[in-house]
């Protein structure tokens, strides 16, 4: 009995350059985001400035 296996593409190079650059994707959101996120925790937001008008 004979086993016919169709692979449709032609190979796995394009899928590992795509999996490579999403990765590197990925790594750069986290990376900014980590970042995002110590500004927030250390308080590096900026403040509102209030200026009261006298009466």
């Amino acid at each position: 009995m004979t086993v016919v296996v169709n692979k449709d593409g032609g190979g796995s190079g394009g899928s590992a350059v795509l999996g490579f650059i999403l990765g590197a994707v990925v790594l750069v959101v986290a990376v900014v985001g980590f970042f995002m996120w110590d500004n927030y925790k250390s308080g590096g937001a900026p403040k509102a400035i209030v200026i009261e008008q006298p009466k």
